[in-house]
């Protein structure tokens, strides 16, 4: 039986998730890695990482540390790249019933929130500029927190900007990294683990959500069949 949804939190990563970006965030972020260091460490080097918070990316893709100067120059040569050349094709990023599906949760009750391991200004900025910033109430960046995901702080965070400290295990949370199905399972939500990112089906069913998407309309249908009223 699906439990009541009003007071329910569904909790969504955004690249891979929301938006179609990993490949165009491997390619600029490797780019910079070579602009910087000199060396192309391999766009699939670059989208195995794709998940984790940019310094630590930098860090190995380099061989640097996450708080090395080489890191930090990485890091800006990106967003300078992101800023220029991904935000503004975000509109035509955004997956195939991802308003939709948005718009139907919200009408169900739910409060909706993008936890993302980007900075919060550049998660602000492309979720504005794809058209679906005023669908979530809350917005939780990689540093927004002492400890990103997959530990459960950002989590915490969003649910109490979103008023839903009681969601817990009446929420979700939506994602397409081991990463995004450890923070739901940290906090006791039903998780949803999506094909269609950075992971492939064998690795997002590796990492035990408790149902696999294909589709956000799949996502859609799962929450509500779960959760919703």
């Amino acid at each position: 039986m699906p439990v009541e949804s009003a007071h329910s939190a569904a909790l969504f990563d955004l690249d891979g998730t929301l938006l179609d970006t990993p490949r165009a965030i491997a390619e600029q972020f490797a780019i910079a890695v070579e602009r910087v260091t000199g060396v192309h460490p391999g766009e699939e080097a670059a989208r195995r990482l794709i998940g984790a918070p940019l310094e630590k990316m930098a860090a190995a893709l380099s061989g640097s540390d996450p708080e090395s100067a080489t890191a930090q120059s990485i890091s800006e040569e990106y967003l300078t790249r992101y800023r220029e050349l991904i935000v503004p094709k975000a509109a035509d990023l955004v997956f195939a019933g991802v308003r939709e599906g948005l718009e139907r949760l919200t009408h169900q009750g739910f409060a909706l929130a993008v936890v993302t391991s980007k900075r919060h200004h550049s998660a602000e900025l492309i979720l504005e500029a794809a058209g679906i910033r005023d669908l979530f109430a809350a917005v939780v960046g990689a540093d927004d927190v002492s400890h990103p995901k997959p530990h459960r702080e950002s989590a915490d965070v969003a649910l109490e900007l979103l008023d839903r400290a009681d969601a817990g295990p009446a929420g979700a949370v939506i994602g397409d990294t081991a990463a995004d199905i450890g923070l739901g399972s940290a906090i006791g939500a039903f998780t949803v683990g999506v094909t269609y990112g950075v992971y492939s089906t064998e690795q997002i069913s590796m990492a035990t959500p408790d149902f696999i998407a294909h589709t956000f309309g799949d996502v859609t249908r799962a929450v509500l069949g779960r959760i919703g009223k």
